[in-house]
């Protein structure tokens, strides 16, 4: 809603700054191409137009005996020229044209509000020929209704020329009616006029709107853009002084009440202690910023604009650069060191990866007995003879966990050779492992058994 508002504010200043570009142009004053110029001699006048195609000629006009002509009635519609470019005889030279129905002016401004007549046109180029768009009120009213050319005799009527704009109004026109040149004529006896198409140079005219003179000294004088109490400029210094100033006034007003406000909801949430103390800081910052002091943030700032920012690291690679599967499975164990998989800097192998993979293999690797039977003579315990015989699997389980007489290595022992696994053949030959040194576990609790002679699994 208030944007609709301010919209139709700005809207009605423009048309108000823009209300002479909604009137059509008045001819120009002067000799020059685009202008006309009328000087009055007794009874004739010199006419000089530029407006058209050229027209200089001296025409002799008539009034009413030794006074100016004048018109009254209803003013019903009306055209104003800037140019004629398809003219160059004396209609070239008229700056508007007017269609009047002729009575008093009294009984013009008792017409009732839409009873004055109308008329529809369909071009209205030619000043004293205007085509009807509809019907022929022209013709029907050929002795009420006048047709009129107007050519300005001076400058301030030149400039007038758009009360004219106003229509269905009382209007009175003065000049002198020019004769001859196929224009109507005027009635020497009742100085009225004959005929429907006349040209005029008119001296002054008047509506309701004003008064446009020959000289622009009269007290109602026109001017595009006045207003009935205050005049033209009068009404837009009013305007700026009373838009603009009391828009600046609500706004001074509307921004006290809203701090009015926070201030009453601030005092509530705080309390009035707290308000005190807030204010009180709010003043001792500003009168420390008046001293001179510098807080530690804006101590810092230099140094942070001063430092330049830290450059930012490469994103490091996701992928696993140069990491090869066979490289990791044809790795010797028994190398001593850190080693990476496939050369690269992603995955390191301790040593204690690597004892930890020896002792799973010693675990895992069982000794192979012979199937021939073992003797019993030469052989001698290092264990005491156990004092009850136990099943095979538990003594067998309880020898497979104690890895210490498997990992100490004996004179007696020999070393078992593991198979070399064959790889693809597009895969590297693997070296050959080292031996391990496998012991035998001999129990003497075994070899004195008779029930069991048969270690084969």
């Amino acid at each position: 809603m208030a944007r609709l508002q301010t919209r139709l504010g700005m809207m009605l200043v423009l048309l108000m700054f823009m209300a002479g570009c909604i009137y059509n142009d008045t001819p120009e004053w002067g000799t020059g191409d685009g202008q006309v110029h009328v000087e009055i001699d007794g009874g004739s006048a010199d006419v000089k137009s530029k407006m058209g195609e050229g027209f200089e000629e001296t025409v002799s006009i008539v009034g009413c005996g030794e006074s100016q002509m004048k018109i009254t009635g209803m003013l019903i519609s009306s055209e104003v020229y800037s140019d004629h470019p398809m003219l160059s005889d004396i209609q070239s030279a008229m700056g508007a044209a007017v269609i009047v129905h002729t009575m008093s002016w009294s009984s013009a401004e008792s017409v009732e509000e839409g009873k004055a007549g109308r008329i529809s046109l369909k071009d209205w180029s030619e000043p004293l020929n205007p085509s009807e768009a509809v019907g022929s009120k022209l013709s029907d009213n050929e002795n009420e209704w006048e047709v009129i050319g107007i050519i300005p005799a001076s400058e301030n009527v030149a400039d007038g020329l758009n009360i004219l704009q106003h229509w269905h109004e009382p209007i009175e026109i003065r000049g002198y009616v020019i004769e001859g040149n196929g224009l109507g004529g005027v009635s020497a006896e009742s100085c009225a006029l004959e005929g429907q198409g006349h040209g005029m140079i008119v001296t002054s005219i008047k509506t309701s709107q004003g008064v446009v003179s020959l000289d622009g000294e009269h007290d109602d004088e026109y001017s595009l853009g006045d207003t009935d109490i205050f005049g033209g400029w009068t009404f837009i210094l009013f305007f700026i002084l009373v838009g603009v100033g009391g828009g600046i006034g609500l706004f001074i007003v509307s921004t006290m009440v809203i701090r009015q406000g926070a201030k009453a909801t601030a005092e509530a949430l705080l309390g009035r202690e707290g308000f005190a103390k807030s204010v009180q800081m709010k003043k001792d910052i500003k009168q420390s910023k008046k001293d001179g002091l510098v807080s530690p943030a804006e101590r810092a700032a230099p140094k942070k604009k001063s430092s330049p920012p830290p450059k930012k690291k490469k994103e490091e690679e996701v992928a696993i650069s140069g990491f090869s599967l066979d490289s990791v499975l044809q790795s010797d164990s028994s190398d001593s060191g850190q080693k990476t998989f496939g050369g690269g800097n992603s995955v390191v192998v301790t040593s204690e990866a690597k004892e930890m993979e020896s002792a799973q293999s010693v675990a895992s690797s069982m000794p192979q007995v012979s199937s021939t039977p073992m003797p019993s003579a030469g052989v001698v315990s290092t264990q005491p003879e156990p004092a009850k015989r136990e099943h095979f699997s538990s003594s067998m389980s309880r020898s497979a966990t104690q890895p210490t007489a498997a990992v100490n290595p004996t004179k007696a022992s020999k070393p078992v050779k593991r198979r070399s696994v064959k790889k693809r053949a597009a895969q590297r030959a693997e070296p050959e492992p080292q031996p391990e040194r496998v012991v035998e576990n001999k129990r003497a609790s075994v070899a004195d058994d008779e029930e069991f002679s048969d270690f084969s699994f």
